[in-house]
């Protein structure tokens, strides 16, 4: 999905090349629910309801413009898979939900909690993917995951320029570098 498909409003998205990346490492072919953390403007969470529509998929946001931006793209693309929470993660869900995927796209300074969270909720061999534009959250994370025990960890560096218009010619714009880290979670 482009970014123009999406409302937007102050609120910051997940480029479409970065969402690309982290729904395909988040690998939802199979799953059945899905929760993304720090929503912003749900453009994880649209994408991945919109292309896997038997996921059931739950959207956690804080903020009250980005949730109802989330709730805004929800209904522009008419899904009904996907659930949107105004709290700020970890939250308490019900005793029956368990995530073969969850995705952190913003943390609040919450990130060891939420990393503990997500490790309860996660299925064995489910996956966790995060973006950070901050490189010490990035090494946060990191430290945090390996110390836990999460395995099969992956980090890629995603640099994005675009072609755009300069006076009579063009150029590539650079976008800011986006650390992108996948794991799972063991079997225990």
């Amino acid at each position: 999905m482009r970014n123009e498909d999406f409302i937007t409003g102050k609120v910051p998205i997940t480029k479409e090349e970065v969402r690309a990346i982290s729904i395909n490492k988040l690998d939802l072919l199979n799953a059945k629910t899905f929760i993304d953390v720090g929503a912003g403007t749900g453009s994880v969470s649209i994408e991945a309801g919109y292309s896997y529509p038997n996921l059931k998929v739950i959207a956690i946001e804080r903020n009250d413009d980005a949730f109802e931006l989330v709730n805004k793209n929800k209904e522009k693309f008419n899904l009904k898979n996907v659930e949107v929470i105004k709290a700020y993660a970890p939250i308490k869900l019900d005793e029956d939900i368990k995530a073969d995927a969850i995705f952190l796209g913003g943390t609040g300074k919450k990130l060891e909690e939420i990393i503990d969270w997500s490790k309860e909720l996660l299925v064995p061999g489910g996956r966790l993917v995060a973006n950070f534009i901050i490189i010490d959250t990035f090494y946060e994370m990191l430290r945090l995951i390996k110390e836990k025990g999460f395995k099969d960890i992956d980090v890629t560096v995603l640099n994005v320029a675009k072609l755009e218009k300069l006076g009579t010619g063009e150029y590539f714009k650079p976008h800011n570098p986006i650390y992108i880290i996948s794991c799972e979670k063991g079997v225990e």
